[in-house]
């Protein structure tokens, strides 16, 4: 594709990436502007860019501890990459460790990520854990 005779990449997969501003207790505060950093510097390397919005408003089922409610004011990150990177097994592993580590650090249920139309709720924050879990 050309606009304007300049070359443009497509890139038509979008990932969503949630970033807690509480452990899960629902109380303790995350060193969010950290989490939201390390998270644009992983997309950016993995898949090209990244871009933080603001605090969101948001509310977190915890069903392993009673259906406890969660309020979390979460960073909403978004990232575009292309169909063949988002299948790309370094890529994926690379994004799996970020989030395993980020729900292990941060003290997490679960880490949200939207890849495309689908959320994967990742709950298995071992170092060598899979990690992906659909809901």
């Amino acid at each position: 594709m050309e606009v304007s005779g300049t070359s443009v990449a497509r890139k038509s997969v979008l990932l969503v990436l949630f970033v807690p501003s509480v452990e899960r207790d629902g109380v303790t505060p995350v060193d969010q502007d950290y989490w939201v950093d390390e998270a644009l510097e992983t997309l950016g390397t993995v898949f090209g860019g990244a871009t933080a919005y603001p605090r969101a408003k948001g509310i977190w089922r915890d069903d392993e501890h009673g259906g406890h409610l969660v309020r979390d004011e979460p960073v909403v990150i978004h990232c575009y990459t292309s169909p063949e990177r988002i299948e790309d097994e370094d890529a994926l592993s690379e994004l799996g460790s970020f989030c395993r580590r980020l729900g292990r650090e941060a003290s997490q249920g679960e880490v949200g990520l939207v890849v495309g139309d689908e959320y994967f709720a990742i709950r298995d924050f071992s170092e060598d854990g899979r990690g992906w879990t659909e809901d």
